[in-house]
This record gives C-alpha cells, sequence and structure tokens, in this order.
C-alpha cells in the first residue's frame, strides 16, 4: 500500500514539474518573441534611416528630393531616375516596415509615429506622380495602405517644400 502512496506522490511531482517546465517555456518563448520584435524594428528603422540620411548629407540628393516632391515637371531626365530610386528605396523601407507592423513584429508606438511622417510625405504632388507610375511595384497590402493615406486627406494638403538654394537643372 506505502509503494502506491509513493507512486502517486512521485506521479503529482512529475506532473507539477511538467507544468513548471511549460511555464518557464512560455515564459522563455514570450521573451524571445519580444527580442525578435526589437530586433526587426532596430532593423527596419536602420534601413529608414539609411535611405533618408542620403539628403541631408548630399546638397543635389536634397534638391532634387524637394523639386521632385513639389512635380516631377520640376527636374530633368536624370533627376527624374534619381528621384525615383529615392522613394523606390524609402517606400520600399515604409513597405517593410507595415508588413512587419501587421505582422506585429514592429512595436506599435514606433509604427504609429512612422505613419504619421508617412502620411505627410507621401501627399506631395512628385511624390504622387510616382505612385501612379509605380504603385504596382509594391505588394497588394502595401498599395491599399498607401491609398487609404490618399483618402484621409487631400493629396495638395502637404505644404510645398522650399526649393531656396536649389538651382533648377
Amino acid at each position: 500500500m506505502k509503494l502506491k502512496k509513493y507512486a502517486l506522490v512521485a506521479e503529482i511531482f512529475g506532473g507539477l514539474a511538467v507544468i513548471i517546465g511549460l511555464v518557464f517555456v512560455g515564459l522563455e518563448l514570450r521573451q524571445n518573441t519580444l527580442m525578435q520584435r526589437v530586433t526587426a524594428t532596430q532593423t527596419l528603422v536602420v534601413d529608414y534611416e539609411y535611405a533618408v540620411d542620403l539628403l541631408a548629407k548630399d546638397e543635389a540628393a536634397a534638391c532634387i528630393y524637394v523639386r521632385g516632391s513639389n512635380g516631377l515637371d520640376n527636374l530633368t531626365g536624370i533627376e527624374r531616375y534619381q528621384f525615383f530610386v529615392m522613394w523606390f528605396h524609402l517606400l520600399r523601407a515604409a513597405e517593410q516596415l507595415h508588413y512587419y507592423s501587421l505582422e506585429g513584429m514592429v512595436d506599435q508606438r514606433i509604427w504609429r509615429g512612422f505613419q504619421r511622417q508617412l502620411d505627410e510625405v507621401v501627399r506631395y504632388p512628385g511624390v504622387q506622380q510616382y505612385w501612379e507610375l509605380r504603385r504596382d511595384w509594391y505588394s497588394d497590402e502595401f498599395q491599399l495602405f498607401i491609398d487609404q493615406i490618399f483618402e484621409r486627406a487631400p493629396i495638395t494638403s502637404s505644404v510645398p517644400l522650399s526649393e531656396d538654394g536649389c538651382e533648377v537643372g
């Protein structure tokens, strides 16, 4: 009879050990998910900052960005190409942030701030022109996301960027 009692006690302790082990695994998974989210956010933000950094360091690139944002007619042929490459990189980084945000891998506080910035800059006339010509280069989900930005406020709602200091062509 004693042996059965010991077996029952051992079974109870074994069950408790399994439960404690599962709780520990759950906590580890949660911590791992958080670390993945932080890493993904940092990586994507750095990618976006790298694309924007060129504009701050290169006056000619900044002028192309400003004049192009005010309308594609303000650019020469080669400048239009450069403007398109700039926006391809900027919007590709934004698309990745959007995707990872939908997947829950980007901290929503970071995403909301980024989204507010994007809401403004994609409304510039030249960016709208770029989008009309190149929207099919992006995922269906991102196209819908950008289209919703345009629906929330008129495209002309952004204040034109000052072209002071930029030589034409």
